[in-house]
């Protein structure tokens, strides 16, 4: 099935001309236009593929309302081919120059760009067994997917549950490109799902893109293999890229914290460090680990989706250097023991797992990780992740008291001052682009997550906080 947007097949080729040297007189007043068209065709191209193809989203839903607001003004000049099932092609039409972004889904992996230089056949021949997906279990989350167990609220936390419910699921405005979009709100407390609710024509069981809550999971995954002695975390990283050089010094510690040294853009509204890994390169770790030192290791906090892209590159190696040895690892270590079923960590076109940004699990899923955060590391008895580490993943870097191994913590700038103050020293959270949040707070044994497409980042931390904040008033 090939779908073309409305806006192209209504233009002359003149009227498209000028229309395209139109949006490039725009963009040159706000932006470098051309050199953002390669971020924009390739963020589109990947989100319609994944929330499509693995989420199981339906394709004008996402074209429309979570794709066309964040790519503006590059609708006004694309060419969208999509082939469900197989891929998404999102080429743009200015005078002298064109760009293409391809991204195919493969089944058990998801979706990945094809960059340029690198061709869609060579990506679709690499070998790959997907994990035999266990039967469901009938038993009470977290242990099994059984019913949300609402009852164990009282009528006052019931009352509270369904208020804030109803704001996180509100919309103040008609403006596509200011909505909050939420897919999923979902709270556990000791142990239990007491609230699980998604918006119209979602469900428990669609998978949905964490972004840069993948980070956290990263960390995790790098925990447990500090727990298996896989890996230390004061050791040197040990990319053979690094050897012979003063990045050869930089430590599992010092990546974790976001504070290696390298140089980093994150910038995600056109060209950028982030962007250009993201929807142009082929492996994206080991182009990450090629930025220029430009700090001493751990002393600078430079938040970065390449640094978390770096540590996955590393322990693929660790394993032995397959992408199939990476994936078992995550799947049978990580995701089986947690009951995580259908979550993928989609990869690049290395076959390395995308892992500061591409994490496709179901919300109940990411909730889990959240949970075993509240548990120390700790699931039905089993160390997952054993408490020295742990306790590295959850304290405050030396280089920033708001951030841990690859999770945030408090006290951050981002939650206003007011609620800030509401919130619990030992509060973290995972975070990711356009408003993916799973809040925990050990000491409490309530975890908190929200997903979905929001526009309005902001006003998205305000209302999960707000829910947090008064969740915890309630004895």
């Amino acid at each position: 099935m090939t779908l073309k947007p409305l806006s192209r097949s209504r233009l002359t080729r003149p009227a498209l001309l000028c229309l395209s040297a139109c949006v490039l007189a725009v963009g040159s007043a706000q932006a470098n236009l051309i050199d953002d068209i390669p971020a924009g065709t390739g963020y589109a191209a990947l989100d319609l593929c994944t929330r499509t193809m693995q989420s199981g989203d339906d394709y004008l839903k996402v074209r429309w309302n979570y794709v066309v607001p964040k790519v503006q003004p590059l609708p006004a000049v694309w060419l969208v081919n999509y082939k469900a099932g197989v891929k998404v092609d999102v080429q743009s039409y200015v005078p002298f120059i064109t760009h293409k972004r391809t991204a195919i889904f493969r089944q058990g992996l998801g979706c990945t760009i094809v960059p340029p230089g690198i061709s869609e056949s060579s990506v679709r021949a690499q070998a790959f067994r997907a994990v035999a997906t266990p039967a469901s279990s009938t038993q009470a989350w977290p242990l099994g997917d059984g019913p949300v167990e609402s009852h164990l609220s009282s009528p006052e936390q019931a009352r509270l549950l369904a208020s804030h419910g109803d704001a996180i699921f509100a919309e103040t405005t008609t403006q596509a490109n200011q909505k909050q979009n939420t897919i999923a709100f979902l709270v556990a407390r000791d142990g239990h799902l007491i609230y699980e609710r998604y918006a119209k024509g979602y469900q428990r069981q669609q998978a949905q893109l964490g972004w840069s809550m993948t980070k956290s999971l990263t960390a995790m995954l790098a925990g447990a293999m500090a727990t298996d002695q896989r890996l230390s975390l004061d050791a040197p990283v040990g990319l053979p890229q690094w050897s012979g050089s003063p990045k050869a010094a930089i430590t599992w510690r010092q990546l974790l914290n976001m504070a290696p040294g390298l140089a980093w853009d994150e910038g995600y509204e056109g060209a950028s460090d982030a962007t250009e890994m993201l929807f142009s390169q082929g492996n994206e770790g080991q182009w990450a680990a090629d930025r220029p030192l430009t700090s001493t290791p751990g002393t600078v906090f430079t938040y970065s989706t390449g640094f978390a892209n770096v540590a996955m590159w590393r322990m693929r190696q660790i394993l032995g250097g397959s992408h199939q040895a990476l994936y078992d690892y995550y799947q049978q270590r990580l995701f089986a023991p947690l009951g995580i079923t259908g979550g993928v960590i989609e990869p690049d076109a290395s076959g390395t797992p995308v892992g500061g940004a591409r994490g496709v699990l179901r919300p109940v899923d990411w909730l889990r990780l959240g949970q075993l955060v509240a548990q120390g590391g700790v699931w039905r008895g089993q160390t997952l992740i054993d408490p020295p580490t742990m306790d590295f993943l959850l304290a405050p870097s030396p280089a920033s008291a708001e951030y841990g191994g690859m999770i945030w913590r408090q006290p951050a700038q981002a939650i206003p001052a007011e609620l800030r103050a509401r919130l619990p020293g030992d509060l973290v959270w995972f975070a990711g682009h356009m408003g993916q949040y799973v809040v925990i707070v050990p000491s409490r044994q309530v975890v908190v997550a929200r997903m979905g497409a929001s526009f309005d980042k902001p006003e998205t931390i305000r209302r999960v906080f707000s829910a947090v904040a008064d969740l915890l008033d309630q004895p």
